[in-house]
């Protein structure tokens, strides 16, 4: 797949970095605002947008920590010091100013979904609800349950996926989500019991590869509804 760092202006006209992949071709394509886990724009969170890539979509991975820490980390301390730290009002400037982004590239045909792991997870509701995304996807979703009075904004088809033994994500929480996307038309919140936390991440302990195909493949159909 061609892709490169890329380099976003923000409406302050602040820049900072991150990943771009996309189809062979000359498209145009539907978009991916993928968000990230705590861990950032990784090596595994690349080889994810790649794979999504060629199946048809046009990928953009930001650097979403960049005002608070810049740069993918390992170190699971600093990631989750970040993760605290993180301004979640400011973090939906910046995704709108992202999605602003997508749409106009060239390669893009101006729809775009948003995906968010773990930590993207929140983000992934909260732009469905605000920000007119055109559809949205999660792996082990962490603090969605904090918005889910937005809920009745959201219109786009949403794909939401748990593990049933996920720390991250309780099940108290995930039934909570379940009930408040219950009325919505396009709306999946799949459990898988036996998961735990990072079922979707090949690089990262709980991964289980039968639920991650499965779960990919959910999001697929709904990212191909656009």
């Amino acid at each position: 797949m061609p892709s490169s760092d890329i380099t976003y202006t923000t409406r302050n006209n602040e820049t900072f970095t991150g990943y771009y992949t996309h189809p062979n071709g000359t498209g145009p394509f539907p978009g991916i605002l993928l968000i990230t886990a705590i861990f950032g724009t990784d090596d595994e969170m690349k080889e994810l947008a790649d794979a999504w890539a060629a199946d048809g979509f046009v990928v953009s991975v930001p650097d979403i920590f960049w005002r608070v820490l810049p740069g993918p980390t390992a170190d699971r301390e600093m990631a989750f010091d970040r993760y605290g730290k993180f301004d979640a009002e400011q973090g939906m400037l910046d995704i709108e100013d992202l999605i602003h982004d997508l749409k106009a590239r060239p390669e893009c045909n101006g729809k775009v979904a948003i995906l968010g792991f773990c930590f993207g997870g929140r983000y992934a509701h909260l732009a469905a609800a605000r920000l007119g995304v055109d559809a949205a996807g999660s792996y082990h979703g962490t603090k969605i349950g904090e918005h889910l009075d937005e809920t009745p904004n959201v219109t786009c088809p949403v794909s939401f996926h748990f593990g049933g033994v996920d720390p991250a994500a309780p099940m108290e929480e995930v039934e909570a989500i379940q009930a408040a996307y219950a009325n919505h038309a396009n709306a999946e919140i799949v459990v898988y019991p036996d998961a735990a936390h990072n079922f979707a991440m090949p690089y990262k302990p709980g991964y289980q590869e039968e639920v991650a195909i499965a779960s990919r493949a959910a999001v697929l159909r709904c990212f191909r509804s656009m």
